[in-house]
């Protein structure tokens, strides 16, 4: 079985992969430094707290879910991609992309334990597993399945808030509230890594995947994941000039969908309606479900356009490098925040507010951009995807350029 070489890859997937992780990146930001879990009254009371709100507003409207569309799309482009390579080489795909899919849920296991709770890499592994039952579907089923997937979360939420608008008042008494966070903030802030591991642990099981199931986010993903593995079928970034009606298109219909239903989106999660069951919050299940993936396919599609020009792509190019080594940056990213916000670091969590973490955000991905290019000035991969390769192919892969070369004239 031999690996893919990398001059195989296609350059605008970079591109779109590095776009994306600079919109996770400052996504996660509210999350890496503790923001999310002050109470609104200590969010209030840090400095330029106005300017602050307003920030997060920016980032609810332009990031919040359309970046990890993204990058749930290029993950279903990217299965399809390897199906088909493994096809034209007469090769077994399903034990092969199963052990993938098993090495990067170890990755989002430790990386959930010891750096970061919101970790999306074990969501990704799970439900790549499941997109190997879909290898046979359609591309109408496909579609079909995307549609189905993105309106589930809003039935789910529908349920569950009819069954809150019409409990009794006792009943509404005897609900819990929103959980207080000051023992964790304090854990984070001072505590000992056991401490930090413990919550991270409890916060994984007890937290962050009973929201994912709240929320319907693992149907959302795979949605987008059928989504990309339909694209991938027929090939529309392989030649981007020919599809450019169809890009155009899609680009219009996703601003026409996606900019009015985000405004709104921005609006409700400022407020703590979606989570209390408030009066307005069934409107937020049912913006999000459409126009956060609409407006990502926006970006993407508008992102492929603008690549077709010389001029762009000589801009864009420069985020090549950072989104080939998007498993690395996005691990590094997490790595990075613990040292500024846990206790082990500088032990600033929840101490800064929407301008102090967007900054640190800057800084990161400044860095993260150099440093791409400089690694990949002397190597094939980034260090992460170099052991996920190595791990996957059971043998240890050539990684330097000159290793690389060597390799293909032998």
């Amino acid at each position: 079985m031999k690996p893919t070489q990398p001059n195989e890859r296609h350059l605008i997937l970079d591109v779109l992969r590095g776009f994306a992780l600079i919109g996770v990146l400052f996504a996660n930001m509210p999350y890496h430094s503790g923001f999310w879990m002050l109470s609104p009254e200590a969010q209030e009371n840090m400095p330029a707290a106005e300017a602050g709100h307003m920030l997060m507003w920016i980032l609810h409207f332009l990031s919040d879910g359309k970046f990890y569309s993204i990058f749930s799309l290029l993950f279903g482009i990217g299965f399809a991609l390897q199906l088909q390579r493994s096809i034209d080489r007469n090769e077994p795909f399903a034990g092969r992309f199963s052990r993938r899919l098993l090495i990067l849920f170890l990755f989002g296991l430790l990386h959930a334990v010891f750096f970061f709770v919101g970790d999306i890499l074990t969501v990704y592994a799970l439900l790549g597993f499941v997109l190997l039952l879909f290898t046979k579907v359609s591309d109408k089923g496909l579609l079909r399945w995307a549609i189905i997937l993105l309106l589930i979360p809003f039935i789910q939420y529908a349920f569950m808030w009819y069954g809150q608008q019409n409990a009794s008042a006792a009943e509404l008494a005897g609900a819990p509230g929103a959980p207080p966070f000051e023992q964790l903030i304090l854990a984070y802030q001072s505590g000992s890594l056991k401490d930090i591991l413990m919550f991270n642990a409890g916060g994984l099981v007890f937290g962050r995947y009973p929201d994912l199931i709240f929320t319907g986010r693992f149907f959302r993903v795979f949605a987008m994941f059928l989504l990309g593995f339909y694209v991938a079928r027929k090939q529309f970034f392989t030649n981007i000039a020919a599809h450019r009606p169809l890009f155009k298109k899609v680009m219009i219909w996703g601003a026409v969908i996606g900019i009015p239903c985000n405004l709104v989106l921005a609006q409700l999660m400022t407020t703590d309606v979606y989570y209390t069951f408030g009066k307005l919050g069934i409107i937020q299940p049912l913006v999000y479900a459409y126009g956060v993936p609409a407006l990502g396919l926006f970006y993407a599609c508008g992102i492929a356009l603008l690549y077709q020009n010389h001029s762009f792509k000589n801009v864009l190019s420069i985020f090549a490098p950072f989104g080939r080594m998007a498993l690395t940056n996005y691990l590094m990213q997490s790595v990075i925040c613990c040292l500024i916000y846990n206790s082990y670091g500088l032990g600033l969590f929840a101490t800064d507010g929407p301008l102090a973490f967007t900054a640190v955000g800057l800084g990161i991905l400044v860095f993260q951009i150099v440093f791409s290019h400089l690694w990949l000035s002397k190597f094939q991969y980034g260090p992460m995807e170099w052991l996920w390769r190595s791990l996957t192919y059971k043998r240890w892969q050539p990684i330097s350029k000159g290793d690389i070369n060597t390799s293909l004239t032998n």
